[in-house]
């Protein structure tokens, strides 16, 4: 819990976010929430950094951000991501306490298990609500889970992983011009991690792969990211609990590229080498696709040293290339989607059927 408070960044071009995903348990749902205390995909903070590195506009704690995305059956249901202004928001640096706008994260220890409560409120311009709560809890991990306070570091990248498993419980409202629709009450398995860098993630990788599928029998994590020195690829199978590593990859490979219409490419087929067991992922489902971020719904199945099927899960995988967040022709793009709480909307926002062709 200790590594998932909130950090004093005085670099300029840091970040900090607080991740979190569940899948319900009947597969129809996933939710996907991020908290930012300086959002590394915001054109208005590379911007700073770019032209006053030297000036408070290019520290983290005035670019907060918060982006929802909630898929049904592989469909962007609800989609936001907005940037608050600095005096909007309190990231708590003795506990995990946040407040970004009105979304609320909180984490609690108790009695042996680990908690975090998220509260969402978000109203965007074209009249969709979305309310929520959100419960997700562990036992409390394993201090010894990694041979590091945090799970895998890069120059200035920092990561680290306090529920690669958790049950998930809660209630998401969606509704449009104040017509009430039918909350999805939602039960499920959850994960969270928290990255944390003190430049710009250019800085860090050239190439960012990452994903996890949850099992009957454990969680199964990979982070693969290129850097200046090479590739560094990673695959954990952790326990249920969050109390052992029970397996690592001796190999990957990977191939069936993909690429989009603003020239983004990645692999989006995977096997990797257990000792005891082989794991196989296929990008099934692109729920997210733009100039430097794509996000998956992965099908991946766990296989024996035989070859034998042991089971078949789905699972969430995204890819980054963080130079392109810098690349300014794609910056208008961007501004359609994301959306500054302290400014007039992009006009698109403001129609659904427009705002909804960016999802």
């Amino acid at each position: 819990m200790a590594a998932d408070i909130a950090t004093v960044k005085h670099k300029p071009g840091s970040y900090e976010w607080w991740y979190f995903d569940a899948g319900d348990d009947k597969g129809a749902y996933h939710v996907v929430v991020i908290f930012h205390q300086g959002c590394p995909f915001s054109p208005r903070y590379m911007r700073s950094y770019g032209k006053r590195p030297d000036h408070p506009t290019a520290l983290a704690d005035h670019h907060p951000a918060v982006s929802i995305s909630v898929y049904h059956h592989g469909l962007t249901l609800y989609y936001s991501m907005t940037q608050y202004s600095p005096f909007d928001a309190e990231f708590n640096g003795s506990r995990v306490r946040l407040r970004v706008g009105n979304h609320q994260l909180d984490g609690l220890v108790e009695d042996g298990l680990l908690s975090y409560s998220l509260r969402l409120d978000e109203k965007l311009p074209d009249g969709t609500h979305l309310n929520a709560i959100l419960r997700f809890t562990s036992p409390v991990p394993n201090p010894l889970l990694w041979t590091t306070g945090r799970a895998e570091t890069v120059a200035g990248h920092s990561w680290n992983l306090p529920q690669a498993t958790s049950k998930v419980k809660g209630v998401i409202s969606i509704n449009h011009d104040g017509r009430k629709e039918k909350p999805i009450v939602f039960e499920g398995t959850g994960y969270h991690d928290h990255n944390l860098g003190d430049a710009p993630l250019r800085t860090a990788f050239k190439q960012w792969y990452w994903g996890r599928v949850h099992f009957n029998e454990g969680t199964f994590v990979y982070y693969m990211k290129e850097t200046i020195d090479g590739w560094i690829r990673n695959g954990w199978w952790l326990s249920v609990d969050n109390q052992q590593v029970l397996g690592t990859c001796d190999a990957i490979q990977s191939d069936a590229t993909i690429r989009n219409p603003f020239g983004l490419q990645a692999d989006t087929r995977f096997r990797f080498f257990l000792p005891d067991r082989t794991v196989n992922l296929t990008m099934r489902r692109t729920v997210d696709s733009g100039p430097f971020y794509f996000r998956f719904l992965s099908d991946a199945e766990v296989v024996d040293a035989t070859g034998e099927l042991i089971e078949r899960a789905t699972g969430l995988s995204e890819y980054l290339h963080p130079d392109r967040i810098h690349w300014r022709r794609f910056w208008p793009l961007v501004h359609m989607r994301l959306r500054y709480a302290d400014k007039r909307p992009h006009w698109v926002q403001r129609f659904r059927a427009l705002y909804r062709l960016t999802w």
